[in-house]
């Protein structure tokens, strides 16, 4: 008589699965609570598979004392239904595709296909959306890169467990409701990680500072960091500081009003102006066409744009305002219907249209701060404000400068807020504010 050993009987088993089978790549599994490979070979494997050719596949003893969270591999050829990928609906500007395992950079087209391991990156004023196989959509904004660590979409059933790394940028998604209690959504970022079942919200980080933010337009979603969690419902946000734990959630900003909306044919494009929110130190705007395709896309430092003629047809307008902590508020929108009537000729104005700046994020040095800003061809100077507030109403000091840059030390620990005004011949009625910086310096 043999007495063959378990360890003999795996060995064995896992020869003639490496025999009989072939397959390229794995899915992977992260097990939830109370969940072990018998439930996984129910809901996803072949009939002709079983729980303990998976245990073998995956060099576990006990199936039934698996950690929660441990990733279990599935060869591809062993599952029940098809892995669906994520289809690429429309690219806006430059965006590029790496696939996994490869470092070249390939051009996103609208039609290609994502995969587990893949990576996707937009550049300054760029964008694309992506399609999952249950019709839910992620949008990856401008300077962005996204990484797809798990994709689990099956043709026909929709999401299991997909999760996303955002390295950089921010994205928006509209998931739709899941209908198995195993389904999870996840996005990753250098300093939280944020979890849903279904619902429409957006995550940004933001490389500079280390900051994630999560804004919840519909439904809620659970943002946890450093072991604590915070639970953000809809019409709410909250950011997370690296190496802290969530803030508690805060109301956003409403939705401008787009009733109020002024559109105007003007040399060159088009002039948008809304009514502005003394909370928005800025606004968010998506011009879309009547294919939901974006054709325009920026952030304004005034309740006012001007974008590229476009040609005539319908138009979806998106907006929303930004505030203080760089949360972006809900959204307002608004259909338009844009003919190519000639420019309207506007009366001419005792005040001229003042200049404005770009400012840069600010460099920190051991010494002190350094602020830059590009300079503007008809200036003959600069106005450097540092206040307390968004409004500027709370001036610490403000600094006469005739050249595009202004350095300074540190000041003391709190929240302050940055901005340049430009100063230029008969602009005096007129002036216009650069974008706004926020700088929190803590207590050391």
């Amino acid at each position: 008589m043999f007495i063959v050993s378990r360890a003999t009987l795996l060995l064995l088993l896992l020869f003639s699965l490496f025999s009989s089978t072939a397959w390229s790549e794995d899915w992977i599994y992260k097990l939830h609570e109370g969940e072990n490979l018998t439930l996984v070979k129910e809901r996803f494997l072949k009939p002709e598979f079983t729980a303990w050719q998976l245990q073998v596949y995956n060099s576990i003893e006990k199936d039934r004392e698996i950690p929660v969270g441990t990733e279990i591999r599935v060869p591809i050829d062993w599952m029940r239904n098809q892995l669906a990928g994520v289809e690429v609906s429309y690219v806006y500007g430059s965006v590029s595709i790496v696939r996994r395992g490869d470092e070249a950079e390939n051009e996103a087209l609208r039609g290609d296909i994502l995969k587990a391991g893949d990576r996707i990156k937009t550049a300054e004023r760029s964008a694309a959306s992506l399609r999952f196989a249950d019709q839910s959509v992620l949008l990856v904004g401008e300077s962005s890169e996204v990484v797809f660590d798990a994709l689990s979409s099956y043709q026909g059933v929709g999401m299991l467990d997909t999760r996303i790394r955002l390295q950089r940028g921010r994205v928006e998604n509209r998931i739709k409701p899941f209908s198995r209690p195993e389904s999870r959504y996840e996005i990753h970022t250098p300093a939280a990680v944020t979890v849903v079942r279904g619902t429409d919200f957006r995550v940004s980080t933001d490389q500079a500072d280390g900051v994630t933010r999560s804004e919840v337009t519909e439904g809620e979603v659970q943002v946890t960091a450093q072991g604590a969690s915070v639970f953000v419902t809809q019409g709410e946000g909250t950011r997370v500081v690296s190496g802290e734990p969530p803030a508690q959630p805060r109301r956003l900003l409403a939705a401008p009003d787009m009733a109020e909306l002024d559109l105007s044919r003007v040399d060159g494009g088009l002039l948008l102006e809304w009514p502005g929110n003394s909370a928005a130190v800025s606004y968010r705007y998506q011009l879309k066409d009547s294919d939901q395709v974006l054709v325009a896309i920026g952030i304004s430092q005034t309740p006012h744009v001007e974008i590229p003629l476009q040609p005539a047809g319908e138009y979806h307008l998106l907006l929303r305002g930004i505030d203080e902590l760089g949360l972006e508020g809900m959204e307002g929108e608004t259909r338009f219907q844009l003919d190519l009537q000639p420019a309207v000729e506007r009366e001419p104005s005792s005040a001229p249209v003042a200049a404005t700046t770009q400012l840069m994020p600010p460099q920190f040095f051991p010494h002190g701060l350094r602020f830059q800003w590009r300079a503007v061809a008809n200036a003959w100077g600069y106005r450097f404000l540092f206040a307390r507030d968004a409004g500027f109403s709370d001036l610490l000091f403000e600094r006469l400068s005739f050249d595009s840059g202004f350095e300074m030390g540190y000041p003391g620990p709190g929240r302050y807020f940055v901005a340049v005004e430009v100063l230029a011949e008969n602009s005096v009625e007129n002036k216009r504010l650069s974008n706004i910086y926020v700088i929190e310096i803590p207590i050391r």
